[in-house]
């Protein structure tokens, strides 16, 4: 037999092995992942995204639908939901700019260190910026941010009143383009919590408590639009609203400006806000719609992935490497899936829990663990390959969604204590003698700590990401909270390191 037949044997044997393999490796992890979808499923998991997207509401009780909101998901979407435009461009762009103010804005929630918003510097960016209305001179603070936020009355008019006729809300979301859907609503909805938010301010500081009232009602109904959605962006986005929301209702409990019957209407619209279970939704959402991205475009498809991995900062080979990433078998792809689900099973979806209304930063370290040890032993086959680009940082969620519950919790409480000293002419000695259903700390499932101090009313804090008492000393991270180290304190005065 001659050399170059031999040699031709050799090489169709090494073709057929190749094939073997490849042939094996893609039943092995087909199988694989169905048999661990199964098994989830039968634990009550849920894989379908149609499972966790919010019911459709009745459009005339829809606030999504309203005339200056509707344009913004009504979209001409190419067959393969890869691109969408606006059926009516200038529309879409008027409810896109809606209430907008610049972005270099002054922080909304210093209540976090302990400060009063600047109103000083919100009044100097009026009136030096172009068609805010302003009075030839510089007045109080309070009444020229009051002038200038007079240019968007008519719109903050019809937003107050859609609220009350329109209480259920449900934006449009094309679900089913996973990571193309888009979400324009998110940019106004923050638009309108930072405006509403900003006149409760100026009206509280003009000596108007109960037109601050109002808009600080509505803040807070803007950011409970979202609540239902199962998307991490939307959460995060809620959190910033409420975090800005409860600025007004700080500075109104620091100077006493509140009436007992605004006290009680605060603290039951606080009572309402749950984010324990946005954070699990979320979770569930990413690895849910993280799954139908793969099933619907990911398989043999690599341009579908592109801009997944530049948006994580991963390099882009060209045709060449499309090429290979087209020919990995779809069983690597279903054991990527199955690692992932079971990262967000075993991790991510019990980091909280909102059954038990419980956070556990020991699981966020578990996961970190577990992740890092994926990606140092990372080896052919890729199997934890989509981990590693859709998984980093998603702990992170649970340390703000802590934060922010701890703060809602905090302004509920503080309701309640000044209702106490209303009626009692002094602060409770302990926080059962308010006799009522309090709100316990999400990070040990105690009662939050509160002592009574003369110099600053009282102290009340939750002990944080780190599970430790620190003794009521918050840490600042330059001009900001360190959420993830000291005491989660609501103060009256302002917080140093």
């Amino acid at each position: 037999m001659s050399k170059l037949k031999k040699f031709g044997i050799f090489c169709v044997g090494i073709i057929g092995l190749i094939i073997l393999v490849y042939s094996i490796e893609d039943l092995r992890g087909k199988a694989a992942w169905k048999t661990f979808k199964q098994e989830w499923e039968a634990k009550g998991e849920v894989f379908d995204y149609k499972q966790i997207v919010p019911k459709v509401v009745p459009s005339e009780k829809n606030f999504a639908h309203i005339p200056l909101l509707k344009p913004l998901y009504q979209y001409k979407w190419s067959e393969n939901l890869a691109e969408a435009t606006p059926i009516d461009q200038k529309k879409f762009d008027q409810a896109q700019s809606l209430m907008k103010i610049d972005d270099s804005r002054p922080d909304l929630s210093r209540w976090q260190t302990g400060q009063p918003v600047d109103l000083p510097a919100w009044q100097k960016i009026f009136r030096e910026g172009e068609g805010w209305p302003h009075p030839e001179k510089a007045g109080e603070p309070a009444a020229d941010v009051l002038q200038a936020l007079g240019k968007f009355e008519a719109t903050m008019v019809k937003l107050a009143q859609a609220a009350k006729d329109r209480p259920l809300c449900r934006f449009d979301i094309k679900y089913e383009a996973h990571v193309g859907a888009l979400l324009p609503h998110l940019g106004p909805l923050r638009n309108f919590a930072i405006s509403f938010t900003l006149r409760a301010l100026a009206h509280l500081a003009n000596d108007d408590p109960e037109a601050a009232l109002a808009d600080i009602r509505m803040s807070l109904f803007l950011a409970e639009t979202i609540k239902d959605e199962p998307l991490l962006i939307s959460h995060l986005v809620r959190i910033a609203c409420l975090q800005i929301s409860l600025q007004p209702i700080w500075e109104g409990l620091k100077e006493r400006k509140w009436n007992a019957e605004q006290l009680v209407v605060i603290e039951k619209q606080l009572s309402d806000i749950d984010l324990l279970p946005g954070y699990h939704k979320s979770m569930v959402g990413e690895r849910v719609f993280g799954n139908l991205m793969v099933d619907t475009y990911g398989i043999g498809n690599p341009k579908a992935f592109t801009p997944l991995i530049s948006e994580h900062g991963q390099s882009n080979n060209g045709a060449l490497g499309n090429f290979l990433f087209g020919l990995i078998p779809e069983g690597w792809w279903r054991k990527n899936q199955l690692r992932f689900n079971e990262m967000h099973l075993n991790y991510t979806q019990r980091i909280v829990d909102p059954k038990t209304r419980r956070i556990h930063p020991d699981m966020a370290a578990a996961f970190n663990k577990e992740l890092d040890a994926r990606q140092s032993k990372m080896q052919l086959p890729l199997y934890d390959w989509l981990s590693l680009i859709m998984l980093p940082a998603l702990d992170k969620v649970a340390i703000k969604i802590g934060s922010a519950q701890t703060a809602v919790d905090h302004a509920r409480i503080a309701c309640l204590l000044e209702l106490h000293k209303l009626e009692n002419k002094k602060y409770p000695e302990k926080l059962a003698d308010l006799k009522t259903t309090l709100p316990l700390d999400p990070y040990n499932g105690k009662p939050y700590v509160y002592k009574l101090n003369p110099k600053s009313r009282y102290q009340l804090y939750g002990i944080g990401w780190n599970q430790k008492d620190d003794g009521g000393s918050a840490i600042k991270k330059g001009d900001r909270a360190d959420l993830e180290n000291g005491d989660l304190v609501w103060s009256y005065s302002s917080q140093t390191p």
